[in-house]
């Protein structure tokens, strides 16, 4: 893939061809060999800062001098700049020169005491000369070891810069080892790294040994360390204790202090591009054609400010390495590496946004645009950030980019389900994702959307049907049907039957809740899904899939929602649905009979349940004129069984309402249900059978409208139909009207 190498070159010179510092290899992904992290180059043919020939000059400069006094050279950068990898290119400089001894020294090994580092320091040199073939154990070796027993703790001996060595003895011995070297012609190199990880007391420590216990002619040491970091450690014990002293402390130790060049920037804006590529393609991660330059361009503008050393880089190779693999498939990849970068780079800003979803999600709010909006934390954020005007503006286009909410132009909701669509962080849908490297609990990985679409377009309907199974039992059916609904405008239409009927058969599995409102949402919105998709297809298809989910469902009342959604409709002005009322027919047949058939089982009202209403005025506004009348006849069969049935039929049919207090009761009987109720039954009859229950006391009922705590439902319902149709209304219609 390699879309930020492809747009992005420097010098001449390719990210491909990058070779790296502090982890970075010059392999192509297709060499299945991951980034190494965490460690210096080994060689000159590694260096693609530019450094070489500074390392070449530092070693011409040791194996060229002549003068025998030992020389302390210093080498000044910050961690992760890339102080060990300078120093591995002047050991490979100084390699051919037969007359020079290298050896390393690291005193983070040693650094628990004071005197453990003075001890291995001498050890360390005694072992390094012993072996080197040059001297043996009974020259040189037992002089250095007696020099270093000799040697008590260093603060003990030394007080000040200026103060040398005067014990005799150490003295002699002192000169003994110079002079063995001289006798030799011999150059030893210690190259000493890490001395900035020490703490303050080990660092004056290791000083105080460099200057004065270990000057042995022909010995150079070469430092490496943090100059800032190890001028306040040494600025606590001498002069007046600021960082200040410690640094002129420091120019009486270091004779040859050289700052290492800092690494070219783009040098390191190829290594990120170079992470980035390497990330992509090793998760097999598909980058539409604008991401690529997308991504780039907001890694530079947002991150060059602050991409100073090779070790930065790595920190972000690291986050992203992590992060990607784990949220594969489930996030926007462009807008997962922006913010792990931010979180690298800019970490209060990131804890801010973290912590802070409504400011980003939502934006500024629109009511106060003539007004100073308050100080929000991500504004505080800010505030706090220790970086010039041009940085924060970098950051804050970034944010933008990510949330674009913050910006000015404003977004209504319609863009929120685009954003989800594409799985962005500025979508509430996806946002936690990004911050917990994991799919929430309650939300539904898209990895398992992509498997259903998968499996139904592969005409795996067990599989697909499996998987809602599933889905259902962890009651995420709704997130379920609303992450489907996404696909709607894109999924392979060879998937819908397979979809379909998976859905179809299990929609009693779909909840269906109290809420008066909301309770039938989720059943609605699948409805709703199905008949989307097949809006795309032919005529034909439309009528066998829906066949076939009205025979197959385990819910009526799921034919019912898809014969609402499915017919051809005005809503807003808008005509909306596909299925004229002679393609309809059929279908309202299907839910006809299979409602018939489960009345013979006990009668038609209790077994509809709760949607007795809804699935006979979908039958009587969808059928025919021979499914009409069989529908009449049941209904004024069952009226006529026995008087309670005509208090069934109101209560069903009537529908309900909820209350101030949320109590759901059936709705107010009112002129328009008694109108609506009047081409379904014969409304004499009806009163005539509540007669039969409540006598001659119901001619005189008032409709009362106070439903208390003792209320009796049915004769509520009884006394509110009475007052209406005593006062003989007009005459009810006699037929539906058509629902909008």
């Amino acid at each position: 893939m390699k879309i930020l190498k492809r747009i992005f070159t420097t010098a001449g010179v390719s990210a491909d061809q990058l070779a790296p510092e502090h982890g970075h290899l010059t392999e192509k992904p297709e060499s299945n060999l991951a980034i190494q992290v965490d460690r210096p180059i080994k060689s000159v043919a590694e260096d693609i800062f530019d450094r070489a020939s500074f390392a070449k000059q530092i070693a011409k400069t040791i194996s060229h001098r002549r003068d025998p006094s030992s020389l302390i050279i210093g080498i000044y950068a910050p961690w992760g700049d890339g102080k060990t990898s300078t120093l591995a290119m002047v050991e490979e400089y100084l390699k051919p020169a037969p007359d020079i001894l290298t050896m390393y020294y690291n005193p983070w090994f040693y650094g628990d005491s004071t005197e453990a580092i003075t001890r291995s320091f001498f050890y360390s040199i005694k072992n390094k000369l012993e072996k080197s073939g040059w001297f043996s154990k009974q020259n040189i070796g037992d002089l250095m070891a007696a020099y270093g027993k000799a040697i008590p703790k260093v603060g003990d001996v030394v007080h000040s810069v200026g103060e040398a060595i005067t014990t005799e003895a150490l003295v002699e011995t002192r000169d003994k080892v110079g002079g063995l070297l001289r006798k030799h012609g011999k150059k030893v190199v210690v190259f000493i790294d890490d001395i900035d990880r020490l703490d303050r007391r080990d660092i004056q420590t290791l000083f105080k040994l460099v200057r004065l216990s270990g000057d042995f002619d022909h010995t150079t040491y070469l430092l490496a360390f943090d100059d800032a970091i190890v001028s306040e450690a040494l600025g606590e014990a001498y002069g007046k204790g600021d960082p200040l002293a410690g640094r002129r402390f420091l120019e009486k130790i270091v004779q040859v202090p050289l700052h290492l060049p800092p690494a070219r920037s783009d040098k390191l804006r190829d290594l990120m591009f170079a992470a980035c590529d390497r990330v992509i393609s090793e998760n097999n991660i598909e980058l539409g054609e604008a991401d690529g330059p997308e991504l780039g361009h907001a890694l530079m503008e947002a991150f060059g400010y602050t991409l100073k050393t090779p070790r930065r880089v790595k920190l972000f190779d690291n986050a992203i390495s992590f992060a990607v693999p784990v949220l594969k498939g489930e996030v926007r990849v462009v807008d997962q590496i922006l913010i792990e970068g931010l979180r690298i780079f800019y970490p209060t800003i990131y804890e801010a946004v973290r912590a802070n979803s409504e400011n980003v999600l939502k934006g500024r709010d629109r009511r106060q645009e003539y007004r100073q909006p308050p100080s929000s934390p991500i504004d505080r954020a800010f505030e706090q950030l220790k970086a010039d005007d041009v940085e924060k503006d970098a950051i804050r286009d970034l944010l933008v980019q990510l949330f674009p909410r913050l910006s000015q132009t404003e977004y209504g909701d319609d863009w929120d389900s685009n954003w989800a669509i594409e799985k962005r962080i500025c979508s509430s849908d996806y946002f936690r994702r990004y911050f917990t490297y994991a799919v929430p609990t309650g939300d539904m990985p898209d990895q398992e959307i992509d498997t259903i679409l998968a499996r139904a377009q592969a005409d795996d309907g067990d599989g697909v049907g499996a998987l809602f199974d599933d889905a259902f039992e962890r009651n995420a059916a709704e997130l379920l049907i609303r992450k489907l609904r996404r696909h709607e405008e894109t999924l392979d239409l060879t998937a819908v039957p397979t979809l379909s009927l998976a859905l179809a058969k299990r929609a009693s599995k779909i909840p269906i809740s109290g809420d008066f409102l909301f309770g039938t949402f989720a059943i609605s919105q699948a409805a709703i899904l199905i008949c989307q998709l097949m809006q795309r297809m032919e005529a034909a298809r439309q009528d066998a899939i829906l066949m076939s989910a009205a025979e197959n469902t385990d819910s009526l009342f799921f034919i019912s929602q898809l014969l609402r959604w499915a017919r051809i409709r005005e809503t807003e002005g808008q005509e909306r649905g596909f299925l004229t009322p002679e393609r309809i027919h059929p279908i309202t047949a299907v839910l006809a009979r299979r409602l018939f058939a489960n009345a013979d089982e006990s009668n038609i009202v209790d077994c509809a349940g709760d949607h007795f209403g809804e699935l006979v005025f979908s039958i009587f506004r969808n059928c025919d004129e021979i499914v009409k009348h069989s529908l009449l006849d049941r209904l004024s069969a069952f009226l006529d069984a026995t008087p309670q049935n005509a208090l069934l039929l109101l209560r069903g049919l009537c529908g309900r309402s909820k209350i101030g207090n949320g109590i759901v009761r059936p709705s107010e009987f009112t002129t328009e249900t008694y109108e609506s109720l009047s081409a379904l039954l014969d409304l004499d009859r009806v009163y005539s059978q509540l007669r039969a229950i409540y006598g001659i006391e119901l001619d005189t009922a008032t409709w009362e409208n106070n439903w208390n705590d003792n209320y009796d439902v049915d004769r509520r319902i009884a006394d509110q139909f009475s007052v209406i149709h005593r006062r003989q209304a007009p005459k009810a219609k006699s037929a539906m009207q058509p629902e909008n």
